[in-house]
């Protein structure tokens, strides 16, 4: 496996997630990382650190990689984030080569990249149905090798959450566990918020991120704290998820966020504007608008009844991406 970067994002979690997986199946996995700190032996994945993906245009990290390639012998190289394929196509000749695209912003597409990646030896995935099409539609063949969803945690109870969140039981709360960036659109939130000004509905923001002192000035400016908590980085999100009334998604574009699955699988009522990167979701959960959403929120709060109309169908898709599934979609792709 190649990971650009060290991290806390999606990206980083699904990788760990389905190299500890593999390993455990039996395979030998092994994890190369640009510019990692993380090293040593987990959960059978033995993590590597490589140079930074592009300093000096990528040479070092390329030639860090296939000597591991070499050394390691091995029979795939799997990139995950587009800018890894280049150097995945020159890895290892004798190997299988993939690699995976975990979301693309549609307005901003690296085309350049993408005319290379048609002519190099490397196959090209997409994590879910959203990025497959963005890709599709600059000409590249792309199949689907979707997330999986990773092992439940012991829920957390709602008077733990009140209790780490400062929130109430009589508050309609959401969890939106993401980094502070233009791309998962916290701003959008703050419309949302303001249609529903006069309920006790409390989004509770978790994560870092170079906008998260604008966010929280402009909850102050347009006098939503009511509305708002934002804490840093919650490394065990999916817990807490299952003590939470709703989930909204707001991002301008996912790729198949780990979080969704893990609101889906709790049964959790979900809306979200996103265009791109949320198609699991039944389509009734998508709507046009944070005013829309709002609008779909303050349905759940008037007619309690209404939120579980689509559940019990996120806990069935969400079932389909269980871990056990998932390598085997890998073992099938890596094997057969």
């Amino acid at each position: 496996m190649v990971l650009p970067n060290d991290g806390t994002g999606g990206m980083q979690a699904q990788v760990r997630l389905i190299s500890e997986a593999l390993a455990s199946a039996g395979s030998q996995v092994s994890v190369l990382i640009g510019g990692g700190t993380t090293t040593g032996t987990v959960g059978g994945v033995t993590y590597l650190s490589g140079p930074p993906l592009l300093n000096w245009f990528g040479i070092p990290f390329l030639r860090a990689l296939r000597r591991h390639a070499r050394l390691l012998r091995a029979d795939v190289v799997h990139g995950h984030g587009l800018r890894t394929g280049p150097f995945v196509a020159l890895a290892r000749r004798r190997a299988q080569r993939f690699v995976t695209c975990h979301g693309i912003d549609p307005a901003t597409v690296p085309e350049g990249l993408l005319r290379l990646l048609r002519i190099l030896p490397v196959k090209i995935l997409a994590c879910g149905p959203g990025p497959q099409s963005v890709l599709q539609h600059f000409g590249l063949a792309v199949a689907l090798l979707e997330n999986a969803t990773p092992p439940e945690r012991t829920p957390k109870t709602r008077s733990e959450f009140n209790e780490r969140f400062g929130t109430t039981d009589d508050d309609f709360v959401a969890l939106w566990p993401a980094r502070f960036s233009a791309q998962k659109d916290h701003s959008s939130l703050l419309a949302f918020a303001q249609c529903l000004r006069d309920t006790n509905m409390v989004v509770v923001c978790c994560g870092d991120g170079p906008l998260r002192a604008q966010f929280e000035s402009r909850i102050t400016a347009l006098g939503l704290g009511r509305h708002f908590r934002t804490v840093d980085f919650v490394s065990d999100a999916a817990a807490w998820l299952p003590a939470t009334d709703f989930f909204v998604l707001p991002s301008k574009w996912e790729g198949q966020p780990l979080v969704l699955l893990e609101a889906m699988r709790a049964g959790i009522p979900a809306v979200t504007w996103t265009t791109v990167g949320a198609e699991l979701l039944p389509s009734s959960a998508h709507v046009t608008s944070p005013d829309d959403g709002a609008t779909r929120v303050r349905m759940w709060l008037e007619t309690p009844e209404t939120a579980s109309v689509d559940t019990e169908t996120q806990r069935k898709i969400a079932a389909e991406h269980e871990i056990g599934i998932a390598i085997s979609w890998y073992q099938t792709l890596y094997y057969s």
